[in-house]
């Protein structure tokens, strides 16, 4: 009967220590760290156009529908974050280049909500 109690109450600990786990808030790390990965992103005013963007820890950066630089770009481009600020930059087609600056609006382990001038949102959750 004490063998019983005993491992009926150890089978309550480990059920009740693995739920306190997923109780647990994710604390998300510094921007610069958090939007390294893979992420699909849209506007706030399209939100059904959807576009893939990577951030690689490299400083480069690759997008599918061109969201953040534009469809008529060269392939390579690349990225850099200070405090809650990513700045993005990389040449046309065209041979002319350009760097655009987004301030993000909010940081969690999931999302990743960046200004765009004030004028839309770009909301980017994590894949």
């Amino acid at each position: 009967m004490i063998k019983r109690t005993l491992i009926f109450c150890l089978a309550i600990f480990i059920a009740s220590s693995c739920d306190k786990d997923k109780d647990k808030p994710c604390a998300p790390p510094a921007f610069a760290k958090n939007i390294i990965g893979n992420w699909t992103g849209s506007l706030e005013s399209s939100p059904k156009e959807l576009d893939e963007v990577t951030f690689l820890e490299d400083g480069k950066f690759k997008e599918t529908g061109g969201i953040l630089f534009g469809k008529q770009n060269e392939p390579v481009m690349t990225w850099i974050a200070e405090k809650d600020s990513l700045k993005i930059s990389g040449k046309f087609k065209n041979n002319t280049s350009a760097v655009y600056a987004f301030l993000a609006l909010t940081n969690t382990c999931d999302s990743i909500v960046l200004d765009v001038e004030g004028i839309d949102k770009i909301f980017l959750k994590r894949k």
